[in-house]
C-alpha cells in the first residue's frame, strides 16, 4: 500500500532500493486501453464465437472485465511484497475467489460491486477467463471450488480482512468506480454478454495479450505520469502499441500473382484462391508444383475479401520452416514494400523477424542486428519468445507451435486466440501418425469454430485422412483411386481436378536392394553415382544410420562429401541453431535450384524430405511408408535442368533388409532396426509399399501418386496382405488397429475441449509425456562455457531433445568438459561435425 493506493508494479535499483511505483489503478486502465486498441482485429472472431454481433456495450464490458484482471493485487499479502524482506509470495489471481465465495465478503461493498458486474452482465465464465490471464485456468474458479472439503479459495480469506484500519476491499471498490467513470456504457442496462464457452476461451487469450501490451514499461512507464495526467499517454500508447505490433487493420495492396512471384499462375494456383472451398481447404499436388505460392495467393485473396488477417505457415520440421521463411518474407516485402509486416521465423532459438536477426541477452532481452537494444522495434516483439510466435501477423514455423494451442499447457488460450485471425496453412499433411492427426483435427475444429480459416497442403494424403480432416464420408479403395490428382477440395467438398506445375510428368526408376544394414555398401553406391556427376541425396530413417553413412562417405571420398566450411558433415535435427543456419544455407547452395553441376553426396534424415527446395539427381533412401517415400522422391528433379548426364531420368535406390522377408519385424522387440518397426511401426504399410515398388519399378509423378498412396495405405488394400500373411500378420494388423484407435482416443482425451464452460477446464500438472511426443519439450541449454563449433566460431546454446533429457531435473545446468563435450545431469554429450549425441 502506498500514498497513491495499492501498487501494481515496482522498479528497483541494483542495490534493491525502490525507485518507482506504478499504482494499481493506472495499470488496470492501461490494460483496458490496450484491449480497446486490439479488439477491432479480433471482432469477427469474437462474434463468430459468440454466435451474435457484439454491441458497443458488449465491447465496453469486455474492456472493463480485462481492466479488472489485476484487482486481486489490492490484497494485503500482495501489497506486502513491496518490502523485499517479505519471503511469503502471495499472488493476485486466486485470492479474488475469496471475495466471491466468502459469505461475509460477498455482502461487503466490494463483494456486491463485483458481483453486480458478474451477475448483471452474465459474466461468470468470462470473469474466470480473466483470472486465467497468466496462462492457465485457476482451481479457485473451477466449478467444484465451492464444494470441496478443503476449498482452495479459503486460504486467501485473511488477505482481504481489515488490518490496522486498512480494508483492501475498499481499494477494490475504488477501482471499480474508476472503471465505471471511464467506461460508463458498460454499466447501462442491457442484455448480458454472450455465454458461449468458446467466446470465453477466446477472450481469455485476448486478456493475456492486453496485459502483455499494457505491461510494456517502455510505453507505459512505471515512473509516471500517474493518475489523470497519464490518460493522454495511455490513449496514445495503447493505439501505437497495437499498430506497431500488427494488431490493427492492414490493407492489402493491389497486385497480380505475376507481380509477387515473378511468373503467371498455374491454373490450380489461381483456382486455389476460390471462395467456395469452405473453411478448411486442401491442395493435393506433387512436390515442387507450386503449392507454397498457391497458399500465399489464397491468403492474399482471402485478405482482400476480409475473411482473414494474419498468416501462420506451419511446417513439419525446423529446417523446412527456416528455408520457407525467406520465401514468405520476400513475397510480403514485394507486396507491401517498406511497410511490409516482418515475417517472423517461429522456431525457438533463431530470433528472426523479416531480414533482422536477434541476439539473446540476459533477462529475456533481445538485441537486434540493427542495433536496437532490448528489441525496441515493436514489430519484432512476437519473434522474441516462443509463446508469442502466433501473435505475429505473418509467421513461418513448425506445426507444434500451432498444436500447443489445443493442449492444456500454459498460454494455450493466448496461442489459440491470436491464431484465430489468421489463415493457418499446414504443409506436408499425411496420415502416418494417428496421434498427430487427432490433434490436427482438434486444432482445425477449434480454429474454425472461432472464425479461423485453414489450408492443408499435401502431396500424399490418403482417402481416410482426407475424410477425417475435411469431414467427408470415407471412400472405398476403388473410389479413392478414382479421385482426381492433383486436386482441390475443402470441408464437405469432393476433390476437383486441378492442373498443376505445367502438367509435367516426372519419370522415376526405382530399384530395391538389401543394403539397409550396410552403411559401407550404401556409401559405395552413393560415391559411385557422385563420381558420375550426380547430386546424390541419402535419406535415412534414423540419425545413427545417417551418421554411419556420412562418415563412410567422408572416408571414401572426402572431395564428394557434403561440407560446411570445408568440413564433411550431414543434415539432421540435432545441430545447434547457429550451425543449423549454416547447414541449411549450405544445403541450399549445394542442392538448390541454382546448384552447380558436379557430384556431391548429401546424407541426412527426415529433415531433408519435407518442404525443402532440394534438387537431386539420385536418391538413396531407407524403406518407408509410401506417403513418406513419395515425399523423399519429391526431392528428385525438382527443377528443369539439362546437365544431369547419366541421371537424365530420376533414379531411386530403396534400401530394405538383406532378407526380403519383413515378418521378423512383427515379433515383439524385433522392431526398431533402421527405423523399421519403431519410427514407422506399421509393417503392413512397409510391406505394401515394398510390393508396389517391386511390381512397378518405373513410375510417373503426378500420374501415379493417387494410386500408389491408396494401394499402400488404404485399409481395403492392407487387409488382403494381412490375411495372406498368416497369424503373425493378422495379429499385427489387429494390434495396429487397436493402436491407431488408442492414439486417436489419446489425442482426443488430452486435447483441450473449448466447447466446455471455462470454469470446467483443468490443466494437468504434468504434461511432460505429451510435450515430449510433440517435440515441444526440447530443452534449450545455455552452456556455462561455449563449445567450439565444428564449422568455426562457438556454440553457446544447444537444443537437447526431450527424450534424450528424460532424466533432467529443474535447475540442472550444462557443464562444458572440453571443446566437444558437456555434461548435463548424469550423461555426457558430444557435439561435433556429426551433431549432438550421447557419448558412448
Amino acid at each position: 500500500m502506498t500514498d497513491a493506493g495499492p501498487w501494481a508494479k515496482l522498479t528497483r535499483a541494483d542495490d534493491g532500493t525502490l525507485t518507482a511505483i506504478l499504482p494499481l489503478l493506472d495499470h488496470c486502465l492501461d490494460v483496458g486501453a490496450a484491449l480497446e486498441g486490439v479488439l477491432p482485429v479480433w471482432l469477427h472472431s469474437l462474434e463468430v464465437a459468440a454466435g451474435r454481433p457484439l454491441t458497443p456495450q458488449d465491447m465496453a464490458r469486455l474492456i472493463v472485465l480485462a481492466a479488472l484482471h489485476d484487482l486481486g493485487k489490492a490484497n494485503h499479502g500482495f501489497q506486502a511484497r513491496i518490502d523485499p524482506a517479505v519471503k511469503q509470495i502471495v499472488g493476485h489471481t486466486g485470492p479474488v475467489a475469496a471475495l466471491l465465495r466468502h459469505a461475509g465478503f460477498r455482502q461487503s461493498i466490494a463483494g456486491k460491486a463485483l458481483l453486480e458486474v458478474i451477475t448483471s452482465w452474465g459474466a461468470a465464465d468470462l470473469f474466470a477467463a480473466v483470472m486465467a490471464h497468466h496462462g492457465r485456468p485457476l482451481a479457485e474458479f473451477h466449478r467444484s471450488a465451492g464444494r470441496e472439503k478443503e476449498d482452495v479459495w479459503k486460504r486467501h480469506i485473511g488477505h482481504w480482512e481489515a488490518i490496522r484500519g486498512h480494508d483492501p476491499k475498499f481499494d477494490v471498490v475504488h477501482l471499480i468506480e474508476a472503471l465505471r467513470a471511464r467506461w460508463p456504457l458498460a454499466w447501462q442496462v442491457g442484455p448480458p454478454l454472450p455465454d458461449a464457452p468458446r467466446f470465453a476461451a477466446l477472450f481469455a487469450g485476448l486478456v493475456t495479450l492486453a496485459d502483455w501490451l499494457g505491461s510494456d514499461t517502455r510505453r507505459f512507464p512505471v515512473d509516471g505520469p500517474h493518475g489523470m495526467a497519464r490518460d493522454a499517454l495511455r490513449r496514445t500508447q495503447a493505439g501505437a502499441a497495437a499498430a506497431a505490433r500488427g494488431f490493427t487493420p492492414l490493407a492489402t495492396p493491389p497486385a497480380t500473382f505475376e507481380t509477387i512471384f515473378g511468373n503467371p499462375p498455374y491454373a490450380f494456383q489461381a483456382d486455389a484462391a476460390a471462395p467456395d472451398l469452405g473453411p478448411v481447404a486442401l491442395i493435393e499436388a506433387e512436390t515442387g508444383s507450386g503449392k507454397t505460392e498457391a497458399a500465399l495467393w489464397r491468403w492474399l485473396e482471402m485478405r482482400r475479401r476480409g475473411e482473414v488477417d494474419g498468416l501462420f505457415f506451419a511446417l513439419p520440421t525446423r529446417s523446412a520452416a527456416v528455408q520457407l521463411h525467406a520465401r514468405v518474407n520476400d513475397a510480403v516485402k514485394t507486396l507491401w514494400g517498406a511497410d511490409a509486416p516482418p515475417a517472423v521465423l517461429a522456431v525457438p532459438g533463431y530470433l528472426r523477424a523479416g531480414d533482422a536477426h536477434g541476439q539473446a541477452l540476459p533477462g529475456y532481452a533481445v538485441r537486434w542486428d540493427r542495433g536496437e537494444p532490448g528489441g525496441a522495434e515493436d514489430a519484432r516483439w512476437a519473434a522474441e519468445r516462443a509463446n508469442r510466435f502466433l501473435a505475429a501477423r505473418v509467421a513461418v514455423g513448425t506445426i507444434d507451435q500451432a498444436l500447443l494451442s489445443v493442449l492444456p499447457v500454459k498460454h494455450a488460450f493466448f496461442r489459440a486466440s491470436v491464431l484465430a485471425r489468421s489463415l493457418l496453412v499446414v504443409d506436408e499433411v499425411h496420415a502416418s501418425d494417428a496421434y498427430m492427426t487427432g490433434l490436427l483435427e482438434r486444432l482445425l475444429d477449434q480454429h474454425v469454430a472461432v472464425g479461423g480459416r485453414a489450408l492443408l497442403l499435401s502431396a500424399t494424403l490418403g482417402a481416410a485422412a482426407r475424410g477425417r480432416l475435411l469431414r467427408t464420408p470415407p471412400a472405398s479403395l476403388a473410389e479413392a483411386e478414382a479421385l482426381p490428382y492433383p486436386a482441390l477440395s475443402g470441408t464437405g467438398r469432393a476433390p476437383r481436378a486441378a492442373l498443376s506445375g505445367g502438367a509435367r510428368q516426372k519419370q522415376v526408376a526405382i530399384e530395391t536392394a538389401g543394403l539397409i544394414a550396410d552403411p559401407d555398401a550404401v556409401a559405395t553406391r552413393a560415391v559411385a553415382a557422385a563420381r558420375d556427376g550426380a547430386a546424390v541425396l541419402v535419406v535415412r530413417n534414423s540419425v545413427a544410420g545417417a551418421i554411419a553413412v556420412a562418415q563412410a562417405v567422408a572416408t571414401r571420398a572426402p572431395d564428394l562429401a557434403f561440407r560446411v566450411e570445408d568440413v564433411p558433415t550431414l543434415h539432421h535435427g540435432r545441430f545447434a541453431a547457429t550451425d543449423r543456419q549454416r547447414l541449411d544455407k549450405a544445403v541450399e547452395t549445394a542442392f538448390g535450384k541454382a546448384r552447380h553441376a558436379g557430384g556431391c553426396v548429401l546424407v541426412g534424415t527426415q529433415t531433408l524430405e519435407q518442404s525443402l527446395d532440394i534438387d537431386a539427381d539420385f536418391l538413396i533412401t531407407d524403406l518407408a511408408p509410401m506417403d513418406v517415400l513419395l515425399q523423399r522422391i519429391g526431392r528428385l528433379h525438382r527443377h528443369g535442368r539439362k546437365d544431369r548426364g547419366a541421371f537424365a531420368q530420376a533414379r531411386v535406390l530403396v534400401l530394405r533388409p538383406e532378407d526380403r522377408d519383413l515378418t521378423p519385424l512383427l515379433e515383439p522387440g524385433r522392431g526398431g532396426r533402421h527405423g523399421l518397426g519403431d519410427v514407422y511401426p506399421n509393417v503392413l504399410h512397409l510391406e505394401a509399399t515394398l510390393r508396389l515398388i517391386e511390381a512397378r519399378p518405373d513410375i510417373a509423378i503426378p500420374r501415379d501418386n493417387r494410386l500408389l498412396v491408396e494401394r499402400a495405405l488404404h485399409p481395403d488394400a492392407l487387409k488382403p496382405i494381412a490375411q495372406a500373411g498368416g497369424a503373425a500378420w493378422i495379429n499385427h494388423a489387429s494390434r495396429l488397429e487397436g493402436g491407431v484407435l488408442a492414439d486417436g482416443q489419446r489425442a482426443d482425451g488430452v486435447a483441450l475441449d473449448l466447447s466446455k464452460p471455462f470454469f470446467e477446464l483443468v490443466f494437468p500438472d504434468d504434461m511432460a509425456e505429451v510435450m515430449t511426443r510433440l517435440g515441444a519439450r526440447d530443452l534449450l541449454l545455455d552452456l556455462d562455457s561455449p563449445l567450439a563449433s565444428p564449422f568455426g566460431g562457438v556454440v553457446a546454446r544447444v537444443t537437447l531433445p526431450g527424450w534424450m533429457a528424460a532424466r533432467a531435473a529443474p535447475g540442472m545446468s550444462a557443464e562444458r568438459l572440453d571443446d566437444r563435450r558437456f555434461r548435463f545431469g548424469e550423461r555426457v554429450y558430444v557435439y561435433d561435425q556429426w551433431g549432438l549425441r550421447p557419448e558412448d
